[in-house]
């Protein structure tokens, strides 16, 4: 495939390669020249402020062409059969050709390039409690597209239209596949805890006024050990599970037990052989370099491997600081590009790419993937009853099957404990897999 484009840029070649290489399978050379465009007897993509005939045509707004960051003033609005469209830009004239000519009614290439690089999460300066961009902030939530896969959409409708152009290309076809990912933050409630972990948790069940003495003397099932209950319902249906390990010092917001205790090091034995790892950065390490590499240092001792899976604890992201912190350390995929508080695809995609950093204006080498459904999000931020989390559950899944998406769920071992509320979410979890 030809495309024109006046002004190649990084963030042109970057989506090209998202939109045509990864996702439709087409290799393609960029031309800046057009008297050897319009010449050229191959397949064709115009992306210009002019229409060319005998082409597919996309109208180009500035957004690709330039390397600052600037706040951009975005209204979608709803066109069929693309749903919802901004960068619409129109072409001068549209003559009545003699060949065959397509032509897009919004610039689809700077579109995608806004939502997938999160160009929107380099301005918002008013974050939530933990210093996280707040999906109420994002053009998403606010046009009402947050559970629907927008650019997937969009890519769908753009292969018909190049089909259309030329019948003749033949474009990869994709499939819809499930990933259960699993974050270990407390591996086990009361096993493994030290003295001082074990002293804590029992006076602190005395302020609540439910005193607990399993705290002190462990009982032979512990409530947080519901891995083979995960793993078996997702293997039933042919599911893969991944498992994210927190391996952080006790305190503030990272509570799991001891990274070098027995009970965590048999656990690690146990899910290592058959599953894959990844790391679970802390709380404390999304913003504290020095952490970060102590913690994947940590983890290659216990795993006798890199990560190369992450995603961070309390979902914690900075950008680009921590996607630049992935690819010192040697992340290939990242699985943290979701909110806590809402379900949905926060880049409206449910399909995996790979990290643009806008500050730089360059592509790392890091695959990120989009969770669209959480527990906690469902329990305790939208305080959904079971039966009402297993229906919004089937409509996201459902809207990812229709454009042979991923689709990801997070959860996480502790979320069965009836004791602590989460009593039938059981079902709630197994309704992942029907």
């Amino acid at each position: 495939m030809l495309v024109f484009a006046a002004h190649p840029s990084e963030r042109l070649i970057y989506i090209l390669n998202e939109l045509l290489v990864h996702r439709l399978g087409i290799s393609y050379k960029l031309t800046d020249n057009p008297s050897y465009f319009e010449k050229s007897p191959s397949l064709k993509i115009n992306y210009g402020t002019e229409i060319v005939e005998g082409c597919l045509n996309i109208p180009a707004a500035n957004l690709l062409y330039e390397e600052h960051i600037r706040i951009q003033q975005i209204e979608p609005i709803k066109k069929d059969p693309w749903h919802l469209i901004f960068f619409e830009t129109q072409f001068q004239e549209i003559p009545d050709f003699r060949k065959h000519t397509v032509h897009l009614p919004f610039d689809i290439l700077s579109a995608s390039f806004y939502l997938l690089s999160r160009y929107e999460e380099y301005f918002v300066t008013k974050k939530d409690e933990h210093n996280r961009f707040k999906p109420e902030d994002s053009l998403a939530f606010k046009y009402s597209f947050l559970q629907t896969p927008l650019v997937d959409i969009w890519l769908n409708q753009f292969a018909r239209m190049l089909q259309k152009q030329y019948p003749e290309l033949n474009l990869k076809q994709g499939k819809f596949t499930q990933i259960n990912t699993v974050d270990i933050d407390f591996a086990y409630k009361y096993k493994g805890l030290s003295v001082w972990q074990k002293t804590k948790k029992y006076v602190g069940s005395w302020f609540r006024g439910k005193p607990d003495p399993k705290a002190l003397q462990a009982p032979d099932i512990d409530p947080y050990d519901t891995y083979d209950f995960m793993v078996k319902n997702a293997a039933e249906k042919n599911i893969e599970t991944k498992f994210f390990f927190l391996l952080a010092n006790y305190g503030g917001h990272d509570k799991n037990i001891p990274p070098h205790s027995r009970e965590m090091r048999e656990l690690i034995n146990k899910l290592k052989s058959n599953f894959t790892c990844g790391i679970h950065p802390s709380y404390k390490a999304g913003i504290n370099t020095k952490l970060y590499k102590q913690e994947h240092s940590l983890f290659e001792q216990l795993f006798h491997a890199k990560a190369t899976f992450s995603r961070h604890h309390f979902l914690k992201i900075r950008l680009p600081e921590s996607y630049e912190w992935m690819e010192t350390k040697g992340i290939q995929n990242d699985y943290s590009l979701a909110y806590s508080t809402q379900v949905g695809f926060r880049a409206s995609t449910s399909l995996p790419f790979k990290f643009f950093d806008l500050s730089k204006n360059k592509t790392l080498e890091i695959w990120m993937h989009s969770p669209c459904v959480m527990d906690v999000t469902l329990k305790n931020c939208l305080n959904l009853k079971p039966n009402e989390a297993i229906a919004l559950i089937k409509n996201l899944k459902s809207e990812v099957q229709k454009v042979n998406g991923e689709f990801i769920s997070i959860w996480h071992n502790s979320s069965f404990d009836t004791d602590s509320g989460w009593q039938d979410w059981d079902q709630v979890y197994q309704g992942l897999f029907e």
